[in-house]
């Protein structure tokens, strides 16, 4: 674990994998999850032409809590590590509500970017509040209208059982729960299991604040941004159809609302596994914008 100190107080956490000389790809990671989600990529990808670095936000493993901070903060936190490690233009990728920050930085900091890559990503709530599952719109209301329940909540039902390695399966079922079968499949294969087990249990580190605050911002709050409003070009959005998280449909009112943005559906992938299985077309992208 790297640390930067921001603004003079708060401490944030990052990873670096893959080569020094590489180009810089920053991952901001997913829900219930922390920096090491780039250690996933940067075995998954295998590929030594790439600088893969992961940031804990605010609360989350080993970053410092922010009091009142919003989506577009993370913004001047990413500038932050990539001037400390002298880099100037980066690929961005952000899985599930890590995609609401990658969106952020190609609304906020597109100067920055080459390109940006959404995978299984959080749209825009307020306009399709309709086509979530029960559970999600639960979860909604709960953060909007009784925010405190929510820490509690994620602590009882998944952070508590991270404190203990023997507990790490049972810690794990508690995260992927929600999940389609096709997730739960493609995390069988055991060093998986234990690379995405290890990137899960960091997030609660510090315990459940940062992670719930992470949600309620995404889920229950207004992002500062519009996807309208974003004029940066190179965004690829790619969905699994058998995501029981991210309806297609959601997928489809994001690609709508930006001005360009490039699509990928496929058919036999989930909200997970279209990580896992998906990874070489995903780098091809990401080499093609390169050049």
């Amino acid at each position: 674990m790297n640390t930067i100190t921001v603004h003079n107080e708060r401490v944030l956490a990052y990873a670096e994998y893959g080569s020094k000389n590489g180009s810089p790809i920053f991952i901001c990671h997913g829900l219930n999850s922390s920096r090491l989600e780039a250690k996933v990529f940067n075995i998954l990808m295998s590929d030594k032409n790439f600088r893969v670095i992961g940031i804990d936000r605010p609360g989350i493993g080993g970053s410092s809590f922010q009091v009142n901070r919003k989506i577009l903060d993370f913004t001047s936190d990413i500038v932050a590590v990539a001037d400390k490690l002298m880099i100037d233009k980066f690929t961005i990728i952000g899985t599930s509500v890590g995609a609401v920050y990658a969106l952020a930085c190609a609304y906020e900091i597109p100067e920055r970017l080459i390109s940006c890559h959404v995978i299984s990503g959080l749209g825009n709530i307020e306009e399709n509040f309709d086509l979530l599952n029960i559970e999600s719109k639960k979860f909604i209301t709960m953060s909007q209208k009784y925010p405190w329940v929510v820490q509690p909540v994620f602590w009882v039902l998944i952070g508590r059982y991270s404190k203990k390695k023997d507990k790490s399966e049972k810690f794990l079922r508690a995260v992927i729960q929600p999940l389609d079968r096709v997730d739960k499949e493609a995390l069988k294969e055991p060093s998986l299991r234990m690379l995405f087990t290890e990137a899960f249990r960091e997030s609660y580190l510090s315990g459940a604040k940062g992670v719930a605050t992470d949600a309620i911002l995404v889920y229950a709050k207004p992002w500062g941004f519009n996807l309208k409003n974003i004029m940066f070009n190179n965004i690829y959005l790619y969905n699994g159809a058998k995501d029981s998280s991210i309806p297609i449909e959601m997928g489809l009112s994001m690609h709508n609302d930006l001005v360009k943005s490039n699509y990928f559906l496929y058919k036999e992938d989930g909200h997970l596994s279209i990580v896992i299985n998906q990874m070489a077309s995903i780098k091809k992208n990401i080499i093609n914008c390169l050049s």
